[in-house]
């Protein structure tokens, strides 16, 4: 017998209350996963301030492309969010007393977490005691004999900026610091250490700002004249012994990058293993970028230059000084063939005071040139002379301020770091010695993008043309110039000192670079390396940068997870897993349901399995580990 309608209604009633909970049950699930919802395994917590933000650009270019960015000013970071992450990485920053509650919380806990330059209000998490003082501009020494210092080079590196000093209070040394190398005083540099049930390691520098300053050099030296040689160029900001040039063929900055990554690794034993992009399309060891500055040459002039690096399987890139020179025919003759054509802005008529609006003009102009002449999108730039504006646009000096230039008219990659100091003021190769041991002065093998002075990062990427025609054409060296360029490649592809190399050459000047530079490219050819446009190079990179890792899980010795990549590139997007994994193996591979064959190869002391998969679209990626026998 059916109910009464009263009845119907109290039930109506109810299920109504029982729908409205479950529909706020799910609301709230759903704000939850919006607010703490599945994340990367790794959190940044850094500002542009300190060059905090910069650590993204860094985790990027060593491959570890799961990540997100938050600042404590956000108001998001509260505890239940910190505790979804595997590993924070924590840039110089204030801590007041809120975060330091929640950031010990965090660690006691079992979390995992990496600071540059801490406050001293935590040193307690990192096993330390302030000894009071810093090092500035000092020196690093890293322990090879610790897993993260494994694969490393033991040499000192330089760092730039301060590092605080401290005693040991329950921390394992990873590296040191000292002033200078034949100081006898020494603190702790990079220390590991537990909390709880959490583990921390802390960097005593600002690693990011020492990166920049390493890369881009002085920024007290903007806009100034300091190597002598005529014209403000990027080189100026290397003077006055910025650079130790007796390690010019370690890559010291990127020496500490790969530290950083091994440290990542190192935490991650207590989470899950962590997937990192190669710095390379496919499984490349090198890759080679040739340039060529047009100057005051027409079209007929550049004709048997062409021919000769396209008869050798290479391509590159031109950039025009007069475009009136060069027709649109002979343009399209050689982008058809994968040659890049772009602009040479010139700004020498201001060379030694290069400003904002003059640079600013300079680039307008040429790059409007070559656009409407040719239908070229320009996103390359070399300037004539390597003129270089250390200026903002309010007339205060800025290392950046050429970069945010650039940016404004779509440049995303800049050539204008070269290895050039032939009869400067500061001394003979004071950016370091030629040939075979000449190396990369800015301490870096690696394209990334640029900083300004305020610590903002510019989307614009800084390629440096290490292999430079007329440094060479100067001293009437060509043997030199090849040995540059091989020594180089050598020791990317044997030594781990991983590289691009860049040659920059002239077409002025190819009555004495030609023979070196098929040599270059015959060298390139027989050792696999493709010779590259320097927008090849761009569009890798920016594939590279924007792939990411998500939805990562870790259960049953089996790792899984997805990567995303959405450009199209005819290259290779190559992964890379942590062979060996709390006493576990990789036994399998399989992407998108496929099992496939991968390489084994050690990288700075680890040990990882290498797949590539095509980007340009989505893939499910499935590790199986099993325990070593």
């Amino acid at each position: 017998m059916e109910g009464s309608y009263l009845d119907k209604y109290v039930k109506t009633a109810l299920m109504n209350k029982v729908f409205f909970l479950f529909g706020f049950i799910s609301l709230l699930n759903t704000w939850s996963c919006y607010q703490y919802g599945t994340n990367p395994p790794v959190l940044i917590i850094a500002k542009d301030s300190n060059f905090g933000t910069y650590t993204s650009e860094i985790l990027k270019n060593e491959g570890y492309n799961e990540f997100v960015t938050d600042s404590f000013a956000s108001g998001k970071i509260t505890s239940p969010y910190l505790k979804q992450f595997d590993v924070i990485v924590l840039a110089e920053n204030r801590v007041d007393s809120r975060s330091k509650k929640m950031l010990e919380k965090y660690v006691r806990n079992g979390g995992n977490l990496i600071a540059f330059r801490p406050d001293t209000v935590i040193s307690e998490l990192f096993g330390l005691t302030p000894k009071g003082g810093y090092i500035s501009e000092g020196y690093i020494a890293i322990d090879t004999t610790t897993h993260p210092g494994k694969g490393i080079t033991s040499e000192m590196l330089q760092f730039h900026g301060m590092a605080d000093k401290y005693f040991i209070s329950g921390a394992k040394s990873i590296a040191h610091i000292q002033e200078n190398e034949s100081s006898p005083e020494r603190y702790p540099g990079v220390v590991s250490a537990s909390y709880g049930e959490g583990h921390t390691i802390a960097f005593l520098y600002n690693l990011p700002k020492s990166i920049v300053y390493t890369r881009q050099g002085n920024p007290l030296s903007a806009g100034l004249e300091k190597d002598g040689i005529p014209g403000i160029r990027a080189m100026d900001l290397f003077t006055d012994g910025w650079v130790d040039t007796s390690k010019n063929i370690l890559n010291q900055a990127d020496q500490q990058m790969a530290l950083l990554s091994n440290c990542i690794q190192y935490l991650s034993k207590y989470s899950k293993p962590l997937p990192r992009f190669w710095y390379f399309p496919d499984e490349l060891k090198c890759l080679v970028v040739l340039d060529n500055d047009g100057e005051y040459n027409n079209q007929s002039d550049f004709e048997q230059q062409f021919r000769d690096i396209d008869s050798m399987g290479a391509k590159m890139t031109l950039y025009i000084l007069e475009s009136e020179k060069v027709s649109k025919k002979w343009v399209n003759e050689w982008t058809a063939k994968g040659f890049e054509i772009a602009s040479h802005p010139d700004d020498t008529k201001n060379a030694h005071n290069p400003t904002w609006n003059s640079m600013d003009s300079a680039l307008a102009y040429k790059i409007a040139r070559i656009e409407t002449q040719y239908g070229i999108d320009v996103r390359t730039n070399v300037n004539h002379w390597f003129v270089w504006c250390g200026k903002d646009e309010t007339g205060q000096p800025d290392f950046g301020a050429q970069t945010e230039l650039e940016e404004k008219h779509g440049i995303e990659m800049d050539g204008n770091y070269a290895h050039y100091d032939i009869n400067s003021t500061q001394g003979l190769n004071y950016l370091g010695p030629p040939g075979i041991k000449q190396g990369n002065y800015n301490g870096s093998g690696f394209a990334m993008k640029y900083v300004n002075g305020k610590g903002k990062t510019v989307d614009v990427y800084q390629r440096f043309n290490a292999v430079y025609d007329q440094q060479y054409m100067e001293t009437k060296d060509p043997e030199g110039f090849f040995d540059c360029f091989r020594g180089i490649v050598d020791r990317s592809l044997n030594e781990q000192i991983y590289s691009v190399v860049s040659i920059k050459a002239h077409n002025s000047m190819y009555y004495f670079s030609k023979v070196p530079i098929l040599k270059m490219l015959a060298y390139a050819k027989k050792k696999d390396i493709p010779v590259w446009t320097a927008q090849n190079l761009l569009h890798f990179l920016k594939m590279k940068d924007e792939a990411s890792f998500t939805h990562l899980n870790w259960s049953g010795n089996q790792l899984s997870f997805y990567i995303n990549s959405s450009l199209i590139q005819p290259n290779g997007l190559t992964f890379m897993l942590p062979v060996n994994y709390n006493n576990n193996v990789i036994k399998k591979i399989a992407v998108d349901s496929i099992e496939i064959q991968f390489e084994m190869n050690r990288v700075k002391g680890v040990d990882y399995a290498f797949g590539t998969v095509n980007p340009g679209g989505n893939h499910t990626v499935s590790v199986d580990y099993e325990l070593e026998n």
